[in-house]
């Protein structure tokens, strides 16, 4: 079988967000995701970082895609995660994880660990932009 590491776990996962924010994320990689300054939504329920969906529905029927464009259109990232080893969400959790082993944290959070649907990641670095995706 497949060895387990840690260290390697990854998975895809949808990020949606104002057409310009999104256009940024994708063109400017010095920019990229911002995890310190996520959540201005007040969406904070499992800790601050950047949010992630498992199922694109849950991005574009929650309203996480902003106001349509002047078309009609609007856009969500399939995004690539380097989810490391997650650790229950907490609102608590303000940018630092918790301890799992020290002096070794947790990489990432999660909104179940059974079967996670919601990913939140609190390093730029830990979401690679893989598609833009343009729905109406």
């Amino acid at each position: 079988g497949v060895e387990f590491d840690p260290e390697l776990h990854t998975s895809w996962a949808f990020h949606g967000g104002l057409s310009e924010n999104l256009e940024s994320i994708v063109s400017c990689r010095m920019a990229g995701f911002q995890p310190l300054a996520a959540g201005s939504r007040g969406s904070l329920v499992w800790g601050s970082g950047t949010y992630f969906a498992r199922e694109a529905r849950y991005v574009s029927e929650g309203g996480f895609c902003g106001k349509p464009n002047p078309d009609g259109t609007r856009q969500m990232l399939l995004c690539l995660l380097m989810t490391g080893l997650p650790c229950l969400g907490d609102p608590q959790h303000k940018g630092v994880l918790p301890f799992r082993n020290k002096p070794h944290r947790y990489h990432s959070s999660v909104d179940s660990l059974s079967s996670p649907e919601i990913f939140i990641t609190q390093h730029a670095g830990a979401a690679l932009p893989a598609y833009l995706i343009t729905f109406s």
